[in-house]
């Protein structure tokens, strides 16, 4: 996408104006789109992790420096595992969602608009967080599918949770 806008924007001004022009404004956008885009929202659009009924697979992008090397280079994405057994405690964060006051905010993220999505995740994220035995806290992104369908997402994760036992899930009244 980012290429894409380059292009487009980078043709209008080179096409019409100046071929020199053309190609700075290519490189602008291009850099806005893939850096000032891209970098900030990959955790959130772009995330995957699974559960298995002993481990959690996910992949880290909380480092922005990783992040934009996994976008220079795909291929350097590698899997963390967690086994289920150094988990401490389990918190759920963002449910139960509401969204009604984003809406109003922005008129291009009205519901149903094309950015209404991304608005949600990136104001209301829903996270799986996992504190360890060691200290260290993983958070775990739910948010594009909770979106997408809250309803498979809510399913799920209720099968999630039922791997741990009650002492170890911490969820506020409103979330259980």
């Amino acid at each position: 996408m980012s290429l894409f806008w380059a292009l487009l924007c980078g043709s209008l001004f080179g096409f019409n104006i100046s071929k020199t022009l053309g190609i700075r404004i290519a490189i602008v956008v291009f850099g806005i789109v893939f850096i000032g885009h891209y970098l900030i929202v990959l955790p959130t659009i772009f995330n995957y992790w699974d559960s298995s009924d002993r481990f959690i697979r996910y992949n880290d992008k909380s480092n922005p420096f990783k992040r934009l090397l996994l976008m220079l280079i795909p291929k350097l994405n590698t899997y963390k595992v967690i086994d289920k057994k150094l988990i401490k405690s389990i918190q759920i964060t963002g449910l139960p969602m509401t969204n009604d006051l984003l809406s109003s905010a922005l008129f291009v993220a009205t519901e149903g608009g094309f950015l209404y999505n991304l608005m949600v995740m990136m104001h209301y994220p829903v996270e799986v967080k996992l504190l360890l035995n060691n200290g260290q806290i993983i958070n775990l992104n739910l948010s594009r599918d909770y979106v997408d369908h809250p309803a498979e997402t809510i399913g799920k994760l209720k099968i999630f949770l039922n791997d741990f036992p009650p002492e170890k899930l911490d969820l506020s009244p409103k979330t259980k």
